[in-house]
């Protein structure tokens, strides 16, 4: 045989052997070798905080638990080796067992058997007492939507006595490219929409020893909204992710008119926003400003909303609920010199032409033929990134930029001008979608106007940056037309008012609502009446949600913990679920600011990328509502252990009667259960009184409501005198004041009160 063969035989044999050595001996080689190779081809990791893990001395690690690779990350950020401690029952399953014995995995007895679990413990207090590194998962299992679950344990019990141990909290979170999900419920891989998969990893500092399951909870839940406060890998704002987005899928449809049973495809789309975005500039001349729209929903205002965006200049979506005089006068205020808007639609609307306004029926003939023949081609010839700089130079990258402008409802007082940026949106849909599961035969229902938040944000930005169908109809209280397009079309996730809702199910029968496999409420309280008749015509539950205009706006949905049950079902009712991934909500007390521990009610607070840059010209109420980094929401909640939040009501809707504070909404939800009714029939408000200090007051319509009764019935739920009103108190209406959203105008309540 060739020497030189030989040698080079027994040289790469020798280095296989030394390779394989190196890895049964030691551990650490193997796992920081699969890292490099993971690190360079299929996850991305942004680690912040990793000083606070010191280089030597015991530490305890306590992270969530959203992934099978959690432990190879949490190593990737550390050079010293981390044992975990990890389930015994999940230690014990078979296609990882040998790996977890293999990489030194402690497994944790089951709570049930002490003898057992004195046993772990001690082993753990030997570790740290000799200056290991461990992390503990306290939820126990791989979240089921990659949020927090509830944490099982605290962290005082694992550490030595008389020994300081440094307690280290972690915070994992999977940005993009959801690994897991469920169809039919089964549970099923996705491949990455994007490779490499991002990952964040948040660091803190390290916290007192004695700390709580719970406070552990908020801890992490914290750290989660700090690190996706900024921009993430590879995001855009909202058009530039639509014209990269277009031109890979030219003949995709993302929007459609229910009306005319039409849809638009990207190129379409694409072509009438960059056209309008030139006209846009020449009617609006400047680099920066407020172009109001005034449209329904429909493809039409899709590309309106585009166009304002390429043009470098920020969509203020007038709220045509609020009637002409109250939303021109918002307008004016915004300093909005143009309002693009539609004759037909001002028709409908019975409002008058305004200075204002631009007729899109007058504008589409001044268009010269050869401009939409130069803007075709530049559609279809100039590169994606250089038809971007070209079009929209000042706001194609920037995060921070205005995505638009909303007018809140106006419920308590004038409506305010809601500044959401790109990140704004960006983060509360990035958290939606990892909580709902999305798959890509899912259509949404675009009954939720885009004036309202959740409109903009899910029915409007959603699609232009997945590509995600959206049906849209024009009037959100046509019960008809609506169910013909969830019929029609297949839709799987409608959202809407409780009010909305339940005019739909008013008419509808089971085979119209057999697609909906999720159905969202917000705005209002969630009747448990709705919600058990929607079950009994569709066999579905409503899932409940919370959010508001200035967090972009969701911040919780009541799903299910589960992954296969997580898009489906609710899990705790009348809560209104977890917070989204990425975003904190902490309670305080009112009176001191102090945060409070589980099961306490007080003021919700709301951190995270979602909250509003600010309210347009009123610096001083914006700084009243945001300070710390957190959002005052105005609701009195409370947190369970779980971390299931449950909002008790407004903080301006409590009366102080006697020195006791009783709320408004509690004694509505008593006289509906009372009464069994699916809409709101009162409306509870206060009025001052000379002896009391204050003293309810309960607006009803229905001709058949007996006061005495109610009260006589009211008596049986066990409630405080002070909650119970008198006869007197009972005041009928004609009809409740609400607003086009179907909250209760709080605002024209309290001056009806006031009347009296």
């Amino acid at each position: 045989m060739d020497p030189l063969k030989v040698a080079t035989f027994i040289v790469l044999g020798s280095a296989v052997f030394l390779i394989l050595f190196n890895w049964i001996v030691f551990p650490q080689t193997f796992i920081k070798f699969i890292l490099f190779i993971m690190r360079h081809t299929v996850i991305r990791v942004k680690v912040s905080g990793k000083d606070n893990i010191p280089n030597s001395g015991p530490v305890l690690l306590v992270s969530n638990h959203i992934s099978l690779i959690d432990l190879l990350l949490i190593q990737s950020v550390n050079h010293r080796r981390v044992r975990f401690m990890i389930r015994q029952e999940i230690y014990n399953f078979f296609p990882v067992h040998l790996l977890f014995r293999y990489l030194g995995v402690i497994p944790v007895p089951n709570a049930k058997h002490p003898k057992k679990m004195q046993a772990f413990i001690q082993k753990i207090h030997k570790r740290l007492a000799s200056g290991e590194v461990l992390c503990l998962f306290p939820e126990g299992a791989i979240s089921g939507n990659g949020n927090l679950m509830r944490f099982r344990s605290g962290t005082q019990q694992f550490l030595p006595p008389g020994l300081e141990t440094l307690v280290v909290p972690i915070r994992i979170g999977m940005l993009h490219g959801r690994l897991l999900s469920t169809s039919n419920g089964k549970l099923k891989f996705n491949f990455p929409s994007r490779l490499p998969v991002d990952f964040n990893i948040k660091i803190g500092e390290p916290v007192d020893p004695k700390i709580s399951a719970f406070e552990m909870r908020q801890k992490i839940s914290e750290l989660g909204a700090i690190a996706e406060k900024g921009p993430q890998p590879g995001e855009m704002p909202i058009h530039s992710a639509f014209l990269f987005r277009a031109k890979h899928h030219f003949f995709q449809c993302s929007y459609y008119d229910a009306a005319t049973k039409t849809g638009i495809n990207n190129f379409n789309l694409l072509l009438r926003s960059l056209i309008f975005s030139r006209q846009v500039k020449k009617l609006d001349p400047g680099q920066d400003g407020y172009v109001g729209v005034l449209m329904p929903n429909c493809t039409t205002m899709a590309a309106l909303l585009l166009g304002v965006l390429f043009a470098d200049r920020t969509p203020a979506i007038v709220n045509y609920s609020t009637g002409q005089k109250v939303a021109m006068d918002s307008a004016r205020r915004a300093g909005i010199k143009t309002i693009f808007t539609s004759r037909r639609f001002l028709d409908k609307l019975k409002w008058e032409v305004t200075p204002e306004m631009v007729i899109l029926e007058d504008l589409a003939p001044t268009i010269p033929k050869k401009t939409k023949i130069f803007w075709l081609l530049m559609t279809l010839l100039v590169p994606r990134r250089v038809l971007l700089h070209n079009v929209a130079p000042f706001s194609c990258f920037n995060m921070q930029r205005q995505a638009v402008l909303l007018f809140s409802s106006g419920s308590t007082g004038n409506p305010k001008g809601v500044m959401l940026t790109h990140r704004n949106i960006n983060c509360d849909i990035w958290s939606f979608v990892r909580m709902i599961a999305l798959n890509r035969y899912d259509k949404l229902a675009g009954n939720l106007p885009l004036f309202h938040a959740y409109g903009f944000t899910v029915q409007f930005a959603f699609p232009a940056q997945t590509g995600l169908p959206v049906i849209y109809t024009m009037n959100p209280l046509a019960a008809n037309e609506i169910l013909d397009a969830i019929e029609k079309y297949k839709i799987t996730v409608l959202t809407a008012t409780p009010t909305f809702l339940q005019k739909y199910i008013h008419k509808a029968t089971a085979e119209q609502l057999e697609s909906l496999r999720l159905v969202i409420t917000g705005a209002e309280k969630l009747r448990k009446e709705l919600a058990d008749r929607f079950y009994e015509l569709t066999g579905k539950e409503v899932i409940e949600g919370f959010g508001c205009t200035e967090l972009s706006p969701i911040v919780a949905v009541n799903f299910n913990n589960s992954i296969f049950d997580m898009s489906t079902r609710s899990s705790h009712m009348g809560s209104i679920g977890c917070t989204l991934p990425g975003i904190h909500v902490r309670i305080i007390d009112p009176e001191t600011g102090v945060e409070l521990p589980a099961g306490k009610p007080g003021r919700m607070q709301v951190m995270g990328g979602t909250i509003m840059k600010g309210y347009l010209n009123d610096p001083e109420q914006t700084a009243l509502v945001i300070q710390n980094g957190y959002y005052d929401t105005g609701d009195i909640a409370r947190i369970d252990q779980d971390g299931f939040i449950y909002i008790t009501g407004r903080a301006s809707r409590f009366s102080k009667i006697g020195g006791e504070m009783v709320p408004h909404e509690a004694i509505e939800d008593i006289i509906s259960k009372i009464r069994k009714s699916e809409v709101r029939e009162v409306a509870v408000t206060g009025k001052s009184d000379a002896r009391k200090g204050e003293k309810l007051v309960v607006f009803y319509a229905p001709e058949d409501l007996d006061p005495a009764q109610v009260i006589e019935e009211m008596r049986s739920f066990d409630l405080p005198n002070i909650w119970l009103p008198k006869s007197d108190d009972f005041i009928k209406v004609d009809e409740l004041p609400l607003l086009g959203s179907g909250k209760l105008d709080l605002r024209r309540l309290k001056e009806m009160a006031d009347a009296l």
